[in-house]
């Protein structure tokens, strides 16, 4: 039944994303299939929850195979497309690129040994066996998502949570999981797959399949792809939601626009925290459409992005009617131990340096040092041969970073520790450090692609080749 329950769910995301598009790759494909079809699996949680009705696996089936047929109206044509993309990877493959298969060797080796690991590990996390794993196992056996654990407030934490990510769980133990954690492989395994299609988009196999190497070989994430934890998986969504939305403003292929929006507003469906990236976006988009001004994209894109946002506190405030004291204290003001704490945390994860009981090197290897290097490479090349020449368009992506950095250090600033039970300095090392994922593909993107990458992997493609 779990095999039934998995295909299900990555024919139903495949069928969205075909409807959405057939012009997209099929890594793309891929990545976004499982994404999206779990994303509505947890939406489908979420309506039969609203009209009380009682999930089983047998609805789940039902609702499914309907969504599936209807989205499929056009299915030989569907099938067409697939064969001439296969037909066209296999016309790419004819030619071995032997440096980029030694790379995917390594990736290989490396997800299979992180997947072995995962499945034959159960949730053993703290925040897990408290919340996100209890949740999602009462959930699946009361077939409802206000369960009885809210009535004695033994929910944890993550009990007003959005539902995308212990309903992943509880969806797989519907269709009767041991063990949960097969999402999470799933959910790093569509991170990859579409990071490396969108850095294939701007260069070479070979730069795709090496930052690919360098995403997936950064410590804390890949220790991240054997937990129980929701931070990875809202870093799969979060990349391909700002990607796709830089793609379809630098190259203007609306695929990559409604792509974004969905995947935008799957971002705060599975972490209200991540409005932060969502006002990001929207910024970068702002700046983009200042001028053109098409602001009816932008109007759009944000009604797409919040909607999910706004329809969960609804339900938090009006279903699940928990009193709650403010996790934010907005009358802080200046506090200088607080913010000297934040930023020697922020120092030490930036720019790989020591402090207190963490290692910035330790955590994110090179993932940020190789940022900042790049974009002081970049910043002098742009004095001899032009800002507009350099940076291109990659002006909205680095303004993304900072906004998005800037609004998700606020956040953490104004943070109420009594409501958390929990001081700055645990939380900077804890939940800000696992939140730190959510940049880490953006900026490998940003490394991946720009000018002075593209000179450096340019002339290796060119010694490679012999060209």
């Amino acid at each position: 039944m779990l095999i039934v329950g998995i295909a299900l769910c990555y024919l139903l995301g495949c069928s969205v994303v075909m409807a959405v598009s057939r012009k997209f790759s099929l890594a793309e494909i891929t990545g976004c299939s499982f994404l999206i079809g779990m994303g509505l699996e947890t939406v489908f949680l979420f309506l039969l929850d609203i009209v009380q009705l009682h999930f089983t696996s047998f609805l789940l089936i039902s609702l499914n195979l309907v969504a599936i047929i209807v989205l499929n109206r056009k299915f030989p044509e569907t099938l067409k497309v697939f064969k001439e993309k296969f037909n066209d990877l296999k016309a790419s493959t004819s030619a071995i690129n032997y440096v980029a298969v030694f790379l995917f060797c390594i990736i290989a080796y490396l997800f299979y040994t992180i997947t072995i690991k995962n499945l034959f590990w159960p949730p053993a996390e703290g925040d897990s066996i408290t919340s996100f794993d209890k949740l999602a196992r009462v959930i699946a056996l009361e077939g409802k998502l206000k369960i009885s654990l809210f009535q004695y407030n033994l929910q944890g934490a993550a009990g007003v949570y959005p539902p995308l990510f212990h309903g992943s769980f509880s969806y797989v133990y519907l269709f009767g999981a041991e063990t949960p954690k097969i999402v999470i492989t799933l959910f790093f395994l569509s991170l990859l797959t579409l990071f490396y299609s969108f850095v294939k988009t701007y260069t070479n196999t070979v730069a795709a399949m090496l930052f690919t190497l360098v995403l997936m070989a950064t410590p804390e994430l890949y220790a991240h792809a054997a937990l129980a934890l929701g931070n990875m998986p809202t870093a799969a969504y979060i990349c391909p939601a700002v990607l796709a939305t830089y793609i379809w403003l630098d190259r203007n292929d609306e695929k990559y626009f409604r792509m974004g929006a969905i995947m935008m507003g799957f971002c705060v469906w599975i972490r209200s925290d991540a409005i932060a990236f969502v006002i990001a976006v929207l910024c970068m988009i702002l700046l983009k459409v200042w001028q053109t001004k098409d602001y009816k994209r932008l109007f759009i894109f944000a009604a797409i992005a919040i909607l999910p946002f706004v329809s969960w506190l609804l339900y938090v405030k009006l279903k699940i009617q928990l009193p709650q004291a403010s996790r934010f204290d907005l009358s802080i003001g200046y506090n200088t131990y607080r913010l000297s704490t934040m930023l020697n945390y922020t120092k030490a994860y930036l720019f790989a340096l020591p402090y207190r009981e963490v290692h910035g090197g330790q955590l994110y290897g090179i993932v940020f040092v190789s940022f900042f290097v790049a974009l002081l490479i970049n910043a002098a090349l742009a004095f001899k041969n032009g800002i507009k020449i350099v940076f291109g368009n990659q002006y909205l992506l680095l303004a993304f970073i900072l906004v998005a950095f800037g609004l998700y250090f606020t956040e953490f600033y104004v943070i109420n520790e009594n409501v958390q039970a929990s001081t700055i300095a645990s939380l900077m090392a804890s939940s800000f450090k696992r939140g730190m994922f959510y940049f880490i593909p953006i900026v490998l993107f940003y490394t991946a692609t720009c000018h002075s990458s593209k000179i450096l992997f340019g002339k290796l493609e060119k010694f490679r080749t012999g060209a």
